[in-house]
């Protein structure tokens, strides 16, 4: 009799197991075997986290096989093609301008400063006459001469943004080597020494810096000796003070 009781329990056991598991099955049914399931997801990359379109893939498919495809292509039939949408931000480079205007000595100290009367920067050196004297921009020697007074002057030619400059040397003491009319010169070319000759109370440079001035000898708004000073005059009185016009130019320093 006890046999018995235990057979029944064993088989009421079974057939409850038997029974859940139909149930499950009859639940996952329709969801495993639907072949017209549709998946929504929105891609997102996480490198640069921009978000593409909302995509939809539709096919024959089902649940387990989407689990284990390997390629959209070749599990899931025709998928809906999607452009991924990136927008990226064109950061402005800040250019920073270009340095054209240096000073003309290494070390140097304002004497006079320009004037209606004296339209030019008068420099002197704590080295003296072995001070070299530099261009203060690029350029090309336009002029060397000597002169009614003595002075030893060199004059470049600088074209900048479209503009003619005229910078003027008065006093050397002594032209660098290899000078001559028509050479291109660097603000690190040397165009001589500072000196004091022509009519000079001491060691010093004569700095004038014209602008929309092409000089040549015989330029008669723009020339030697009288006409470039007297177009200098006029400028100052015009508002255009001669390198400092073109550059910060300090009471002193000893670095260009």
């Amino acid at each position: 009799m006890e046999d018995r009781y235990i057979r029944n329990g064993k088989l009421i056991i079974f057939l409850s197991v038997f029974v859940f598991a139909c149930s499950i099955t009859i639940y996952l049914l329709p969801v495993l075997k639907n072949d017209n399931n549709i998946f929504e997801f929105e891609y997102i990359n996480t490198k640069d986290m921009a978000r593409t379109n909302n995509s939809t893939i539709r096919g024959d498919t089902n649940i387990l096989s989407m689990l284990t495809r390997t390629s959209p292509r070749t599990r899931l039939g025709e998928v809906e093609e999607y452009s991924l949408n990136i927008t990226e931000e064109k950061k402005e480079e800040i250019k920073q301008p270009e340095r054209i205007w240096y000073l003309p000595t290494n070390n140097g100290n304002i004497s006079q400063y320009p004037s209606y009367g004296h339209a030019a920067y008068d420099i002197t050196s704590p080295n003296g006459q072995n001070e070299i004297i530099f261009p203060i921009a690029n350029g090309t020697i336009s002029s060397i001469y000597r002169d009614n007074y003595g002075a030893l002057i060199v004059t470049v030619r600088h074209e900048v943004d479209g503009r003619v400059y005229t910078s003027l040397y008065a006093h050397l003491s002594r032209y660098a080597s290899d000078l001559y009319v028509g050479k291109p010169v660097t603000i690190n070319d040397a165009l001589g020494q500072m000196g004091t000759t022509g009519l000079s109370t001491g060691v010093h440079l004569h700095l004038v810096v014209a602008d929309d001035c092409d000089f040549n000898r015989t330029n008669f708004s723009c020339g030697a000796n009288g006409n470039l000073f007297s177009y200098v005059k006029r400028r100052y009185r015009e508002g255009f003070y001669g390198a400092g016009s073109v550059m910060d130019v300090p009471p002193s320093w000893n670095s260009r």
